[in-house]
């Protein structure tokens, strides 16, 4: 089982709909090839995005490899992107922690949806909804690399 993908956890992940009284959000997304990021954005507009690689170490495990973390302002958008960094570094961080994909109704939301919750945080938080199954290269902070 070591190093296999699980096809429930591939998508673009939302804290928005857990979100109730907050003033941030963030965003995880896992790709079919083992790749991805996260991304934290404050209402204020300033924000983070990291690149990562993932895989599942065991069962209802994953592993998650940051590569690279850059810091901005960031444009609203679904996820939003970040516009201008302000920094940026390599980025060494290894995370594995248990996670488990179920139907949960987020206060937020007004039916049950598919949520991913995680025994520790990504990008500050523990539980997202799924937002998409459709994820492509696309990244957010492509529009403000130098």
């Amino acid at each position: 089982m070591r190093g296999m993908r699980d096809e429930n956890l591939v998508g673009l992940w939302d804290t928005r709909p857990y979100d109730y009284g907050v003033m941030e959000s963030s965003w995880l997304c896992l790709r079919p090839d083992g790749t991805g990021w996260s991304a934290w954005a404050v209402a204020g507009g300033e924000g983070s995005v990291s690149h990562l690689t993932w895989s599942r170490p065991g069962d209802d495990e994953i592993e998650i490899r940051y590569t690279w973390t850059a810091a901005g302002s960031w444009l609203p958008g679904e996820p939003p992107a970040l516009v201008e960094i302000d920094e940026e570094w390599p980025d060494d961080t290894l995370l594995r922690t248990r996670y488990a994909v179920r139907l949960d109704t987020p206060p937020l939301a007004e039916a049950p949806m598919t949520t991913l919750h995680l025994t520790d945080a990504v990008e500050s938080a523990c539980q997202f909804a799924l937002s998409t199954r459709n994820v492509d290269h696309t990244d957010p902070a492509a529009h403000g690399r130098r």
